[in-house]
């Protein structure tokens, strides 16, 4: 009996040597986007300055902005510092359109992501835009989301936003069909809360793990999101401030904002890894919202 208790307690000791060696030397593997994230970058701030839109002054503030990651982050992401630059964009018509993206190691120029959030002014009767692409990560496979999150339904209806441009969208949704993640696939499950303000016409898209199906999503993604985005801002220009509209408009979106924040898991890791950064970065960045956040959470 000592000596089978002698030979577990070995395997034991061996079994964690074995898991503190693998933890030590994993690197995560990288991915290849065939040229799309690079080809977003310039084609974005392109689109939104033909649409009107000039750069914001918060975006030298982030031009650079780099974090330097402890355990686990560090492992995540596969070394001990990343870069994440912010460009942010508005108009009149625009509160702000912001790139976000993690940029492994800094200056390296290999991207995790492309992120665009579009905040419309609170005056119009339009929906926000909003885009998530990015490679696969430990535990997590490559996902891209793609919708026009709404507020205020009663007021704004995708359909009539769009107009008789809506085949447009409805053509670029079809087009991404073969990849829409399903329930089985975990489809809106950890954004169930969410659901309010979805639409019809979410593209919640996974990639495919056969890699000769992947350069097919990576340049289908592309083709969809550069058909929707210029008419997306075609449409915002186009709209009219609604007299009156304003404070009711900017208390949704506060709501909505503060249910991301309160349940969002990418905004509770980015609260950790971003400390006092985050708030500036988040809030006054990405979203361009005046307001408090919930103090505990």
């Amino acid at each position: 009996m000592m000596k089978f208790f002698k030979f577990a307690g070995i395997g034991i000791l061996l079994l964690i040597i074995a898991v503190v060696i693998f933890i030590m030397t994993f690197k995560p593997p990288t991915y290849s986007d065939y040229g799309v994230f690079t080809g977003l970058r310039s084609f974005v701030p392109e689109v939104l300055q033909d649409a009107g839109a000039t750069e914001r002054d918060i975006s030298k503030e982030f031009e650079t902005f780099e974090l330097n990651l402890s355990f686990p982050f560090n492992k995540i992401f596969g070394c001990s510092s990343v870069g994440i630059p912010l460009r942010a964009f508005s108009s009149d018509k625009i509160a702000t359109a912001t790139i976000s993206q993690f940029e492994v190691p800094p200056k390296s120029g290999y991207f995790r992501d492309f992120v665009l959030n579009i905040r419309p002014d609170y005056n119009l009767q339009a929906p926000a835009f909003h885009m998530d692409f990015m490679k696969p990560s430990p535990g997590t496979p490559g996902l891209c989301s793609i919708d026009f999150f709404n507020v205020d339904k009663d007021a704004i209806v995708l359909e009539t936003f769009f107009g008789t441009d809506f085949e447009v969208i409805k053509k670029a949704f079809e087009s991404v069909s073969k990849f829409q993640r399903t329930v089985e696939e975990g489809r809106g499950k950890i954004t169930k809360y969410l659901d309010p303000y979805k639409t019809a016409y979410r593209m919640e898209l996974i990639e495919p793990k056969d890699e000769s199906e992947r350069k097919e999503y990576y340049l289908t993604v592309d083709k969809a999101f550069k058909a929707i985005l210029p008419l997306y801002l075609k449409k915002v220009n186009a709209c009219e401030p609604v007299k009156g509209y304003a404070e009711g408009h900017e208390e949704k979106m506060k709501k909505f904002v503060t249910e991301i924040y309160v349940n969002d898991f990418a905004v509770a890791l980015g609260r950790k890894m971003f400390k006092d950064s985050f708030k500036r970065y988040w809030l006054d960045g990405f979203w361009f919202v005046d307001m408090d956040l919930p103090e505990g959470k």
